[in-house]
């Protein structure tokens, strides 16, 4: 058998639609009806789980139907700083034999104690580690490293946040006198529409770990619900552009909703169809440029100042300061305004100025700036005060607003984005005012649309989204998703070294690659795929496991090719070997939602039988 790296991909007439013999025709696609829509439920819950802050949402049918915005949510208060947020900080704290400790705010005050008493060493600590889940090899057994460089398991740290937010909710539930059983409630919870099928499945997963039943939680993708949110938003709670205060969500009516997170920016092109339903019109897209990138300048721009030494030795003996540090400048860099002259004040800890002079002996941080040939006349540092000129601070936000900029550059370019009517901005990183002012700068001929509450946008988006199941009808594939199947061997078209005979002695090409969905196709939300039958190879058989492959490729023939990845395993149970080789299920795929659905049945009796996915190995 060739190798993958050595098979040459066939030249084959353009004109010429190729579709291996028995792969998904889509235009022979039906719509399969969601059995969560059918379910009875009282209340919706949600929790947005975000790479700098989390928090949860809730509310019943009753309030639903009443004011779609009107939900319950927490307050969080962080002891150190004053700060009071209506979400909390995304760290968790485990004791040094593994059990959960605390999450959020009261993590990072516990851990400050224990730094404080020198007790730390044998804690783990874990800070904004959503990340660990963009873009990189995802598996069951993945671990991710604590503040202090130790390693636990991936899984293990989610899924203890998902269960404190979870249990946090229930007893805020019943505090406000809304007692459900968990037999009740709908869950819901938030992810990057961006994110791969392994990331999906791993936050599935760790959800049910915490003790979220799988067949009650819905997947909501973050940009979409803060959709919802502006749908039912009133004009007058919005913060528009120079084109006017005019509603956007009206029947055929275009729109782009940046969701710019901590971590990621999260981009959907929607129009608005009658009932006000949403329909995707461009695939998902974005990258890893959120509002962490700001905060990594500024440790670049105090290691510039002081010396990777200094700020090393730090930030290795100093994480209570270096933890209050990055609150304050957290709250600091919502303030920062492009049109502002002025110069912007940072406290800093005492104990960065202690480290730096006894690296320095005998030298001063104030001399050090002011010999310094890029900031001698644009900051000045006296005491524990860092002031810097406006300029200077808006440095610290140009790699990440460029990133988006640039790329929303690039999306106006494409045919069925260039009539948009506006710019949503939502998210943590909305509220920065550098970027409002780069998006109506660079783009004055498209409305940009701001909720006032832009943070909070996706986790009551999401609640919304629980109680309207079918809001979006319709999306756009961001891969080509398709199976490996041997058929039957066309001379000419297949590629000789891929030739096998079948049971019959008919010639067939093996490695073929069976497209159930393409890149860039519109996919109805519940497109259920045409059946496929298979068959067990051995008497004793009691799984039958079936790959599944994704490429960005439109018309891929092989699972071979350059680009082709196998994401994992669909699998299908098959305890009863009574009728030994004469046994099979017709698998049927559903593509358009969240997430990928399958259902397999039984090839005799087309009884439904267990099947699911198997992304993380």
């Amino acid at each position: 058998m060739a190798s993958k790296k050595t098979l040459p991909k066939l030249k084959t007439d353009p004109k010429i639609k190729y579709k291996p013999p028995g792969c998904i025709d889509a235009t022979r696609l039906g719509i399969q009806k969601k059995h969560m829509k059918d379910t009875p439920y009282i209340l919706v819950a949600a929790i947005d789980f975000g790479t700098t802050f989390s928090g949860y949402a809730f509310s019943t049918q009753y309030e639903y139907k009443r004011s779609p915005l009107k939900v319950s949510n927490m307050n969080w208060t962080a002891a150190s700083g004053n700060l009071l947020s209506l979400k909390t900080s995304t760290c968790i704290l485990f004791k040094p034999d593994g059990s959960f400790h605390s999450f959020g705010f009261d993590a990072e005050d516990k851990y400050a104690d224990l730094l404080d008493q020198q007790k730390h060493q044998s804690w783990y600590f874990f800070r904004r580690f959503k990340m660990s889940l963009y873009e990189q090899d995802i598996t069951r057994t993945m671990k991710i490293s604590d503040q202090n460089g130790r390693d636990m398991l991936a899984m293990n740290v989610f899924s203890s946040s998902i269960r404190f937010l979870k249990e946090h909710l229930l007893a805020k539930c019943q505090e406000r006198g809304t007692e459900v059983l968990m037999s009740d409630i709908r869950w819901v919870l938030t992810m990057p529409a961006i994110w791969s099928d392994k990331a999906k499945q791993f936050m599935r997963e760790c959800a049910e770990k915490a003790g979220i039943p799988g067949p009650q939680l819905v997947m909501s993708l973050e940009a979409e619900a803060a959709a919802l949110y502006c749908k039912y938003l009133p004009v007058s709670d919005m913060t528009v552009g120079k084109a006017g205060n005019i509603s956007i969500f009206k029947p055929g009516a275009k729109y782009m909703v940046l969701d710019v997170g901590g971590g990621t920016v999260d981009i959907t092109v929607h129009q608005v169809e009658d009932g006000l339903q949403l329909k995707e019109i461009h695939m998902a897209n974005g990258g890893d440029w959120g509002g962490t990138m700001v905060d990594t300048e500024f440790e670049k721009l105090l290691v510039n100042l002081l010396g990777h030494d200094v700020f090393e030795k730090f930030k290795r003996e100093n994480v209570s300061d270096l933890l209050e540090l990055q609150r304050s400048f957290e709250t600091k860099k919502r303030c920062i305004h492009s049109s502002s002259d002025s110069k912007i004040t940072f406290t800093l800890p005492c104990s960065l100025l202690d480290i730096f002079e006894e690296i320095n002996p005998g030298k001063s941080v104030e001399d050090r700036v002011a010999t310094s040939k890029d900031y001698a006349n644009n900051l000045t540092w006296k005491s524990d005060k860092l002031r810097i000129k406006s300029d200077i601070a808006k440095t610290l936000f140009e790699p990440s607003v460029r990133k988006i900029i640039d790329h929303v550059k690039e999306l106006l370019q494409k045919p069925e984005v260039a009539d948009i009517d506006a710019i949503i901005l939502v998210g943590g990183f909305a509220e920065c005012p550098i970027l409002h002012n780069e998006l109506s700068t660079t783009f004055q001929n498209k409305r940009l649309v701001i909720p006032n509450q832009a943070g909070l946008a996706v986790l009551i988006g999401a609640v919304i989204n629980g109680h309207e199941l079918e809001a979006v009808t319709e999306r756009i594939s961001r891969l080509t998703y398709g199976v490996g199947a041997s058929v039957p061997f066309v001379l000419g078209l297949h590629d000789p070294r891929l030739m096998v005979l079948g049971e019959d002695g008919m010639p067939l090409c093996a490695n073929a690659f069976c497209t159930h969905v393409r890149v860039g196709n519109a996919v109805p939300v519940g497109l259920r795929g045409e059946s496929q039958r298979y068959k067990v190879v051995s008497r004793d058989q009691k799984t039958l496991p079936v790959r599944l492959f994704t490429t960005k490729d439109t018309n891929p023939m092989y699972v071979l090719e350059e680009g082709v990845e196998s994401i994992g395993e669909l699998i299908v149970e098959m305890p009863d070997t009574t009728r030994g080789l004469d046994r099979g299920v017709d698998v049927v795929l559903t593509f358009g939602g969240a997430e990928i659905e399958v259902a397999a049945f039984d090839m005799h009796t087309q009884k439904e039988t267990n099947a699911y996915f198997n992304f993380l190995g």
